[in-house]
């Protein structure tokens, strides 16, 4: 097997300012948890900032810094997300999360990636890499990465200087011996164990993995522990090396928090843009789409505001997807600052191929033009300002139709199972909401004037079980004026009604 461990160092700053643009990463900017610095970024580390100081200490040698209160919560999230990214790339995905704050211990928050299967589709190890740190700046993620035959080996490796710059260089994996002399030649400051173990090896005079690997298992274990003999065993890969398997939840979730709050709508769609995009890549990899993206804007203690947009059929375009944002941000008027924006889209449905907008210049470039300016208008004008028709089964005109919430377009083919199909006669643009009953005088009927019959009659019955009969002869009408009608005669009482008129 081939694991790859992704480190992210950075993860409790960038939780928290990743969604700044360049020109904001100059300000001094700390992280700060039980009174002691987690992380700072490169301005503040140049004035002497670094994780294990007191927050006294930090202001002394940076009287701007910037503090953020460490948010685990968010921290978590950002994980998951990753692991969803992750998911994308490879079935075989495990995040493991930070450990606790400890100035000499090193415990990022990582993720565990099986590439043996995916090498093939990526176009090799060095393609797969590049795109996986290409993603990860996109991302604004800082990262370093590890490549080795078990996950406890990718994550001790992937803290060797000299391993990730092979990583960078190679363009296959490693062979097995290649591996064990990683291993070997690794300091033994990079195992994964506490730091009183590698105190205690330090002081044995046990540098290096190798000469670690030199003692037998029986003096190990009884200096250091079963614990230890078994990790040495995953290590080396002479042992199973199980990692908690992730499955990625239905849906997509991915937040940006501001440390300085946002104070207009048109500041939001630059990181609105990286939301839209993060949730392309990873829809199209899984072949999956979804109709509604739920825009969340959280302003802190004083609440939270949500909108939706809304598509009519699978769009995995983020260009399109922002325009459609973009229209609905102009809408809000901001009373209060953004603290953060979040996007989540609560259903992912698998993705046909007859659902892609993809026919450049078949039958179907129509439709698609018609879903667009359907999008368009619900995102400026609401969801509440268009509405549509939908068939129901019935043969009186009247109750053959129905009020729709929204409009529904559908191409030829895309049709499945049972449809409705109306009726291929010609009938009137406006339909009275009740028949109006005609006047009749010596076989001549009247509306506006006396009106002829031109065509028909096209009979219609239905619902004969149900209160009587509703028998109806319809005819094609013109009045005095010149005005077309829809009639008919009512086959029980002989009456006449005047039904639609034509446009």
């Amino acid at each position: 097997m081939l694991w790859l461990c992704i480190q992210f160092p950075k993860l409790p700053l960038e939780v928290l300012t990743r969604a700044q643009r360049d020109g904001t990463q100059a300000h001094a900017q700390a992280v700060v948890e039980q009174q002691l610095i987690v992380d700072a970024n490169r301005t503040a580390a140049e004035r002497g900032v670094e994780t294990g100081l007191t927050i006294a200490t930090a202001c002394a040698l940076c009287a701007d810094l910037q503090l953020l209160q460490r948010d685990t919560q968010r921290e978590e999230q950002q994980l998951q997300q990753l692991a969803q990214w992750g998911y994308s790339f490879t079935p075989v995905v495990s995040p493991q999360a930070a450990g606790s704050v400890d100035a000499g211990d090193v415990h990022f928050a990582c993720l565990y990636l099986e590439l043996s299967g995916c090498l093939k589709a990526s176009g090799g190890l060095k393609p797969l890499l590049q795109q996986l740190h290409r993603e990860l700046r996109q991302m604004r993620i800082s990262a370093f990465m590890g490549l080795g035959h078990s996950p406890s080996a990718a994550r001790m490796l992937s803290l060797l200087p000299e391993h990730r710059q092979w990583l960078k260089e190679t363009q296959t994996p490693p062979s097995p011996q290649q591996w064990r002399q990683w291993i070997s030649f690794s300091p033994s400051k990079l195992l994964d164990c506490d730091n009183k173990t590698i105190a205690k090896l330090y002081a044995c005079g046990i540098k290096r993995v190798s000469q670690l690997l030199a003692i037998p298992l029986s003096e190990v274990g009884s200096r250091f522990g079963r614990g230890f003999v078994e990790y040495l065993a995953r290590l080396n890969g002479t042992r199973h090396d199980p990692v908690p398997s992730y499955q990625p939840p239905p849906e997509f979730h991915s937040e940006l928090f501001f440390p300085s709050p946002l104070d207009n709508s048109e500041q939001l769609l630059f990181p609105a843009a990286r939301l839209v995009r993060e949730l392309c890549q990873q829809l199209q990899r899984r072949q999956l789409y979804s109709h509604q993206l739920r825009w969340k804007l959280d302003f802190g203690q004083q609440g939270c505001k949500v909108f939706s947009v809304e598509v009519s059929r699978p769009m995995l375009d983020p260009q399109r997807l922002i325009a459609l944002t973009k229209l609905q941000l102009e809408r809000i008027q901001l009373e209060q600052p953004i603290q953060a924006v979040s996007l989540t889209c609560d259903q992912l449905l698998p993705l046909e191929q007859n659902q892609l907008d993809d026919d450049l210049f078949g039958k179907n470039t129509q439709v698609q033009r018609s879903h667009q300016l359907l999008d368009k208008l619900k995102a400026r004008l609401g969801h509440q300002a268009l509405s549509g028709v939908t068939l129901k089964e019935s043969y009186l005109p009247e109750q053959a139709w129905a009020s729709a919430d929204t409009l529904v377009l559908q191409s030829n083919h895309s049709k499945k199972g049972h449809q409705l199909q109306p009726i291929n006669a010609p009938r009137p643009t406006w339909l009275l909401p009740r028949p109006d009953k005609l006047q009749s005088r010596e076989h001549k009927l009247f509306y506006r004037g006396e009106i002829r019959l031109l065509q028909g009659p096209e009979r219609i019955d239905g619902y004969w079980w149900q209160h009587g009969r509703h028998g109806r002869d319809y005819y094609l009408a013109r009045g005095e004026e010149g005005g077309l009608y829809w009639v008919f005669q009512d086959l029980t009482s002989e009456d006449w009604y005047l039904h639609g008129v034509y446009g």
